[in-house]
């Protein structure tokens, strides 16, 4: 840390003729937000890189196939970092149940697509995805145990950061969060396909600085039981 330098004290009142003006001239500011351009995400194969092992020759060509936690590691629920105001745990989305091999939009120019032929095999990436999820069809994929969560992450430069994985878990999870080391939840959306499958995706969305943390992905149960939760480290990749 560098040092700091000393501030020779000011009398309060050589600087009240300041202070007012300025509250005068704040006053006279609007606060409504600034207006932002909309950005068009124009669909390409998406360029991965990520904190997992995809499976086989598929790795330049979809984004997730049942992606292998490398650093991954289950960990007890631990104390939030000291804060102004306790972090509040974030409404999580609807579990949505698609169709096999059908791509669903996610957020932020990205769709995903579950596959049934293989084990928690899917595919996420920008634009249209059917070319790689009729790839991945050939493909087995890397299974997960029971009980498990996988994690990767999408720092693609210029987009959001994306969490994603898959989930096995004896019941269906109510919520999966993600957990920053810094302290900051992010809310994951959730996929299915139809019938009692043990399996599903999440997916969420962090600010670039997110891209540079480690996080832990959490799966609840609907009266808040942790039904799994993983630790992803930094250090693996992203």
């Amino acid at each position: 840390m560098n040092p700091v330098n000393p501030v020779n004290p000011v009398n309060e009142d050589d600087t009240r003729p300041l202070r007012d003006a300025l509250r005068r001239e704040a006053d006279t500011v609007s606060g409504a937000p600034a207006p932002v351009d909309a950005v068009l995400l124009r669909g390409r194969a998406a360029r991965r890189r990520r904190a997992g092992v995809l499976a086989g020759a598929a790795a330049a060509v979809v984004a997730v196939l049942a992606v292998m936690p490398l650093a991954g590691r289950e960990v007890a629920p631990a104390p939030a970092p000291p804060a102004t105001a306790p972090p509040v745990t974030p409404r999580p989305e609807p579990l949505r149940t698609v169709a096999p091999y059908e791509p669903v939009a996610i957020g932020h120019g990205r769709s995903m697509a579950l596959l049934p032929d293989g084990r928690q095999n899917h595919v996420a990436g920008y634009g249209d995805i059917r070319d790689a999820v009729a790839t991945a069809r050939g493909l087995s994929g890397d299974n997960i145990p029971p009980r498990s969560l996988s994690g990767g992450r999408d720092t693609d430069p210029g987009r959001p950061v994306l969490f994603s994985g898959a989930f096995r878990t004896d019941e269906v999870p109510a919520g999966v969060e993600v957990r920053l080391d810094s302290g900051e939840r992010l809310r994951a959306g959730m996929l299915r396909l139809p019938g009692d499958p043990d399996w599903g995706t999440y997916y969420a969305f962090g600010t670039r600085a997110a891209g540079n943390q480690s996080w832990t992905v959490t799966a609840y149960a609907a009266d808040g039981r942790v039904l799994v939760e993983t630790h992803f480290d930094q250090a693996s990749g992203g």
